[in-house]
């Protein structure tokens, strides 16, 4: 549009791609973070004084930004190459600025027995959710190909629901019935082989009296415009009841309310 003078590198096509994955990040504190980094003109790679919390942030970005393939030594190479073309870095600037100037609502707090770099409500990537809980790292990310995972680590399971599920997408056997029942109940469907006496069942029902934590993210549909459509972070549920086997059906407590927009696209999924 000759707004701005033509770029011409060879990461461009990476990069112009990244900033479309990245442009649902809506993490206020994530946000703010990165933007301090990409700002930091004195930002150097002799600046290796990088904090575990900043680190996975910088993982979080580079998945987003430069994609799985692309490898790096240091978690900070990756914004280290991003700051060398800069007309790119500036056009990723203007885009996390936009997205905090668009934030109205501040999520409380979260409590959990784990640093958990993500804020509650937010929409998060399942490479940056499994980055931020510290499960990936820059030489280990694999494909996760199922709709749980448990992070023995942290003493966690994450639950990752996609609502409207399609026969193109998904196999009858997980054509799973996932809904809301009100803003803070959720009924959940086990995997079709998760039996009540298994150790995957036991550890789901009695997850509470072995203090372990069940985090529960959900999205309307499984792509749009040709991208992956991001979770909201629901933040940890607790169990209420179950009934059935092989599936289980479940029924979860959400410590926080879900947000009434989020309830209403559930509401109409389960009318459906």
């Amino acid at each position: 549009a000759g707004v701005i003078e033509n770029v011409n590198n060879p990461d461009e096509t990476r990069l112009t791609k990244g900033l479309r994955r990245i442009q649902h990040i809506n993490d206020i504190n994530q946000i703010r973070k990165l933007l301090s980094l990409l700002k930091d003109e004195y930002l150097s790679p002799n600046d290796i004084a990088i904090d575990g919390i900043t680190r996975r942030q910088l993982l979080m970005m580079n998945f987003c930004i430069w994609g799985k393939e692309t490898k790096f030594d240091r978690e900070q190479d990756g914004l280290l190459r991003l700051k060398e073309k800069p007309t790119l870095c500036r056009e990723l600037v203007q885009l996390l600025d936009y997205n905090l100037n668009k934030i109205s609502n501040i999520a409380p707090d979260i409590d959990l027995p784990f640093n958990c770099l993500m804020t509650l409500h937010a929409n998060y990537t399942t490479d940056e959710i499994l980055s931020a809980l510290g499960h990936y790292s820059k030489d280990y990310h694999p494909q996760l190909r199922e709709g749980v995972f448990h992070i023995k680590s942290i003493k966690t399971d994450i639950f990752l629901v996609t609502l409207s599920k399609t026969d193109g997408d998904y196999s009858p056997t997980t054509m799973y019935e996932d809904y809301a029942i009100s803003e803070t109940l959720f009924h959940w469907q086990s995997q079709s082989t998760t039996s009540t006496d298994s150790p995957t069942g036991k550890r789901y029902i009695e997850h509470h009296q072995n203090n372990h934590t069940i985090l529960l993210f959900v999205r309307e549909n499984k792509s749009k415009n040709d991208l992956s459509v991001p979770y909201y972070f629901l933040g940890p549920v607790d169990y209420v009841s179950h009934s059935g086997n092989k599936p289980i059906n479940f029924i979860w407590q959400l410590r926080y309310s879900m947000p009434a927009k989020l309830y209403r696209k559930t509401a109409r999924a389960v009318v459906c």
